[in-house]
């Protein structure tokens, strides 16, 4: 994901044709290798050895389904009319007119206006909020507060401006490094926030010119995670 906004400095819309922003996590992509790497030696090991084991086997390659559908597959795609999220067993496009908002508190959640009746929430399950990367970036952002609000006393003391130097010391106004938010020391999911809402902003089209809500169940992740779990209940009822 880009750092900054995409928003340009006139306010000009964004052009159709611009490259979306991906959102994937370092972590969840880790943890389906780790899951895939594994379930591939469990599968293997039990199922290719002298001795086969079916309960073993079975649940390698349920790893193996799980960390490919859960950890490899999802991802969200910011594009410049709509948002594309890629959820474990469904994809869901929403033009950006129909965001009605977008938070991250315990999971980043993308609610619609309503359509047909009713609103819609949707959990953006590849972008997870982090209560630990959020404390550290809190801590980052004091830390430069801090240090902008220190440089900006001394300067004042070494210019001789004594009502300045207490201004900057009492930690009343904004020094001039702090009066932009910079989104990079944001936390993952508050980056991804402040994009998306960038990216509805920007868009100049009507809500009922807008494309209509569209969620698709994906059978080709539904379809390996069912058989997958289907034969390691079978293998457990000692069925192979």
């Amino acid at each position: 994901m880009r750092l900054k906004s995409p928003a340009p400095a006139d306010g000009a819309t964004a052009s159709p044709v611009e490259k979306p922003t991906s959102y994937r996590t370092v972590g969840s992509l880790g943890t389906g290798v780790l899951l895939v790497v594994f379930g591939g030696i469990f599968l293997l090991a039990f199922g290719l050895g002298s001795e086969k084991h079916p309960v073993g086997s079975t649940i390698g390659l349920f790893m193996m389904v799980c960390g490919a559908v859960g950890g490899l597959y999802p991802a969200a795609f910011s594009h410049p009319d709509r948002l594309a999220i890629r959820n474990p067993f469904r994809r869901i496009d929403i033009s950006w007119p129909r965001v009605d908002a977008i938070s991250a508190r315990l999971s980043t959640v993308v609610e619609t206006v309503a359509e047909e009746g009713k609103p819609h929430k949707f959990t953006v399950w590849a972008i997870p909020v982090s209560m630990h990367e959020r404390r550290k970036s809190d801590r980052a952002i004091t830390k430069k507060v801090r240090t902008a609000r220190a440089e900006s006393a001394k300067q004042a003391a070494g210019a001789g401006d004594v009502a300045g130097s207490a201004i900057g010391a009492a930690g009343y106004g904004r020094p001039k490094t702090l009066r932009d938010d910079p989104v990079e020391t944001l936390a993952f999911a508050d980056q991804a926030v402040v994009e998306m809402r960038d990216r509805k902003r920007m868009c100049a089209t009507s809500v009922e010119k807008a494309a209509p809500t569209k969620v698709t169940w994906t059978w080709y992740t539904l379809a390996p995670f069912g058989v997958s779990l289907a034969l390691v209940v079978a293998a457990v009822a000692g069925a192979f």
